[in-house]
């Protein structure tokens, strides 16, 4: 960390997790098999929930945008055939504000650098991918992910524009995690939606547009506890940015804290609202959490069903 330029921090005193392991997975070094085993001791109902958003195709905010496209092609043979087929194709905008994806360390760069000090825009090209940091060290998460709703404990139905977690919201959360959990984190954003209209200075619709999440002061307190995973129904960022001086471009603390500085996963804009329930109702509050990213070499992100097993 010696090395790394002084512009690279936002904050004094943040050092992250460079060169800590000798690989480039990050806290995922934190999922030892006693903690997938951890997680698997967690299940009491044997109740799978699936944790991703139905799949969108427009952008409410931008319809040029489009976050998804599903396109049908033709019947293989007829009705009348001894044997049909239906075929189908899916294109998807990985990073956005709606579907439910998990994010590569190559997502997101602090003044030109990435997680371990590698340069973003040398280990990630157009014409080659990401040739460093990729998705694929995210396919096969299985951990127990220790749970807290946020929307339930302010007694609303979900953090509106303008809100966000904070740390005291997450005290009850930080007190039972260990090393290799998830956190998981309900703010009830699906509920609340966020300002769509909102247009930048020269009037195009907004991509960061206002949206609850967390607050970057969130952040290094997870860290400390050394979760492995960072999971929430919301962008994970709040827009607009809490954090003073932190605008435009800069407006992502949270990404760059996380994938940068530390090197913890973000699994965004989950459907935790069956999850919520289920807790409230039982009082269990953790559970096997597993996440599977796409088998995609060179990926910046991917799509996910993550799963809470309760």
């Amino acid at each position: 960390m010696n090395n790394v330029p002084k512009e690279f921090f936002p904050w004094p005193g943040h050092t992250g997790n460079w060169g800590k392991w000798n690989n480039d997975r990050g806290s995922l070094n934190y999922i030892t098999p006693e903690v997938t085993l951890r997680g698997a001791r967690s299940i009491r109902q044997g109740k799978a929930i699936a944790c991703s958003r139905q799949i969108t195709m427009v952008n409410p905010s931008d319809p040029s945008r489009v976050p998804a496209k599903h396109k049908m092609y033709p019947h293989l043979g007829d009705e009348n055939a001894l044997f049909n087929g239906t075929f189908d194709e899916l294109t998807f905008r990985t990073h956005s504000m709606l579907n439910t994806h998990i994010d590569a360390f190559c997502h997101v760069g602090i003044a030109g650098y990435s997680f371990n000090g590698y340069r973003l825009f040398e280990i990630v090209t157009e014409e080659e991918g990401a040739k460093k940091l990729d998705i694929t060290d995210m396919i096969n998460i299985a951990t127990r992910g220790v749970f807290i709703d946020v929307a339930r404990a302010r007694g609303v139905d979900g953090l509106r524009p303008g809100e966000y977690v904070t740390p005291g919201d997450l005290e009850p959360l930080l007190e039972r995690l260990e090393p290799g959990d998830a956190a998981v984190v309900r703010t009830g954003v699906m509920n609340v939606g966020g300002n769509v209209d909102e247009k930048d200075e020269d009037g195009n619709p907004k991509i960061h547009y206002g949206i609850a999440g967390f607050h970057a002061d969130c952040i290094p307190l997870l860290a400390e506890k050394k979760i492995s995973v960072l999971a929430s129904d919301s962008p994970s960022d709040s827009y607009p940015c809490p954090v003073p001086g932190l605008t435009g471009p800069h407006d992502s603390p949270v990404h760059g804290l996380c994938l940068t500085l530390y090197g913890i996963p973000l699994c965004h804009n989950m459907d935790l609202d069956e999850v919520g329930r289920l807790c409230a109702e039982t009082g269990q509050y953790e559970f096997m959490f597993t996440v599977a990213a796409l088998n995609l070499p060179r990926g910046t992100g991917s799509p996910v069903t993550p799963l809470a097993i309760l």
